[in-house]
């Protein structure tokens, strides 16, 4: 039994360890170019942020030189938790620079998604001992958060996705050890971590159904609705609702009118930035980055995105398989509520104008989990080859999409590219609302050639073809950084007919600039010698766009 312990534990070790390895590796991939908005944002307000004078004044919202709005960014519409936290560390090794910030909170980013692997052992381990689930599921259901690319991707970012997710999942856990043996200490700490989830970003209240769901099953005997202990049950509800409140109100004060922690109006300033963010997100707004979703079909994007690009087809198979096997051989009443809340909020979200994916990484942690049981119960019904090709089909994708952090970002290849082979005082246009090449390198900077920013994304007026006309005759050469511009104007060609049509001619050579160099850092697996790329063009703009956007230049021949 002893030998079988350790043996676990070293199993449990060797996951956690590759996870880390897919999480941790290269976290300075982009060389310190700052090339995700969201992550720049996040660092340029931390490093606005300075240490209050005392508690009283952190808490306090109008006075607080942590509260973005106090320090001249009045439209922030995230949690402040992570970026406090790592503002906080960073002052107590005085290591508080601009680009420590950013890779520092890429490494807070990664770590917290991997507490992660450890919280789905521990909830598998639950599972399996209440409702019989075979004992290696905990493992393959580990290994498959482990391996999941989206979580992969977003542990190297600075941004709240994974703080939101992590905090929201180990809420879960712990509210899920409280339903099952109320001890008051889980529900404490269900209660915090759930604070904490929010302070991070409010829309971790999506989770609350099935926190619920669980408080409200601890005093259901035998885990049946019309018996509950209603007077434990409300004191239950009220205590989780009190430490939840006061985690997320210290964690992020800001999200309230005024530092009175009994006074509980939520701050009219937070829910302005709100309306105006949900307002850029209509379909009928003209807000560039909103272009990109006009035209995508709900639910299906998400799905698609989710299968091909989030965890992989052999990964999606395995969450089929243990969706059917949830209803063939489980059948536990606690599973199929997780599964239908797992569904309602892919629904709900996928019908969304914004599908962005990771909107979803909610939901990774229990389909990771799904994935877990669907291999475990298929690989004991099928022959050893299958099981091995099975196991290929899951892992190829992760390590396919690994390959990008083997090599340099694209944008830093193409403007080493830039220096060497365009000469200085060169006019060279670039587009709105995506970043301009070449990046600083060295001693090498932006500053050697002259610069121009077509307004691509301006409404397709005559005005507006007259300055992109003047600057097309006057430019040397023309640098698509990313697929922003010519990867979402086009899906709108009732809103931008010339653009779409400009795009169209660029790419099939019919105008005065012709391509001569183009960068990409598609998946694949040349980096294990083995003569595989898959592209991933159609992907969702945010997960190319951010670490391995194609770059596209065209030269003016005059």
């Amino acid at each position: 039994m002893q030998k079988f312990f350790n043996k676990s534990k070293l199993l449990l070790l060797l996951i956690v360890i590759i996870g880390a390895f897919f999480r941790f590796y290269d976290i300075n991939f982009d060389q310190n170019e700052h090339l995700h908005p969201d992550e720049r944002f996040l660092t340029m307000v931390g490093e606005d942020m300075k240490l209050p004078h005392s508690f009283a004044q952190y808490l306090t919202p109008q006075t607080s030189p942590m509260n973005p709005a106090n320090i001249g960014h009045s439209f922030y519409v995230y949690g402040t938790f992570p970026v406090v936290v790592n503002k906080i560390l960073l002052l107590l090794t005085n290591s508080d620079t601009y680009n420590t910030f950013t890779l520092t909170g890429r490494l807070l980013s990664g770590f917290v998604d991997l507490l992660v692997i450890l919280v789905i052992f521990k909830t598998v381990k639950i599972f399996e001992k209440e409702y019989g689930i075979h004992k290696n599921t905990k493992y393959w259901a580990a290994f498959m958060y482990a391996i999941a690319v989206l979580p992969i991707q977003l542990s190297h970012f600075f941004a709240v996705d994974t703080f939101v997710s992590s905090f929201a999942f180990i809420s879960f856990y712990f509210t899920l050890r409280f339903s099952f043996t109320k001890n008051l200490a889980w529900l404490l700490l269900g209660g915090l971590f759930f604070g904490l989830a929010i302070a991070s970003k409010v829309t971790a209240v999506f989770i609350s159904p099935l926190l619920l769901y669980l408080l409200i099953n601890a005093y259901a005997k035998h885990r049946q609705i019309e018996k509950i202990n209603l007077p434990r049950l409300a004191g239950d509800l009220l205590l989780f609702g009190l430490i939840t409140y006061l985690a997320g109100r210290i964690a992020d004060p800001y999200l309230f009118q005024t530092g009175n922690l009994f006074d509980l109006r939520p701050s009219q300033h937070f829910i302005n930035n709100i309306k105006e963010l949900e307002a850029w997100s209509s379909p009928t707004a003209w807000f560039p980055p909103g272009v990109q979703w006009i035209h995508k079909t709900p639910v299906l994007f998400a799905l698609k995105n989710l299968i091909l690009y989030g965890v992989g087809i052999g990964y999606s198979i395995c969450i089929t398989l243990g969706i059917y096997a949830l209803f063939k051989k489980i059948r536990s009443a606690d599973l199929f509520f997780i599964l239908t809340w797992v569904i309602l909020f892919f629904l709900y979200q996928g019908y969304q104008t914004v599908q962005t994916m990771r909107y979803f990484l909610i939901l990774y942690p229990f389909l990771a989990i799904f994935a877990g049981i669907g291999f475990t119960y298929t690989s004991r019904q099928i022959p050893r080859l299958v099981q091995v090709m099975l196991f290929f089909g899951i892992i190829i994708w992760p390590l396919l999409f690994f390959s990008i952090y083997t090599k340099p970002i694209t944008r830093v290849t193409a403007s080493e590219w830039i220096y060497a082979h365009i000469p200085p005082k060169s006019v060279i246009l670039t587009e709105s609302w995506d970043d301009a090449l070449p990046l600083p390198i060295g001693t090498l900077s932006g500053s050697n050639y002259t610069i121009k920013e077509l307004p691509v994304f301006d409404p397709d007026t005559q005005q507006k073809w007259n300055t992109m006309d003047t600057m097309l005759a006057q430019g040397d050469y023309l640098i698509l950084s990313s697929n922003r511009g010519w990867g979402s104007i086009p899906t709108v060609p009732e809103r931008y007919p010339r653009m779409t049509q400009f795009y169209h001619n660029l790419f099939a050579g019919k105008t005065a600039y012709k391509k001569i160099a183009e960068f990409t850092s598609y998946p694949s697996l040349t980096y294990l010698g083995i003569p595989l790329t898959i592209p991933d063009d159609n992907a969702e703009e945010a997960f190319t766009v951010y670490d391995h956007p194609k770059v596209i230049i065209f030269k003016h021949i005059r």
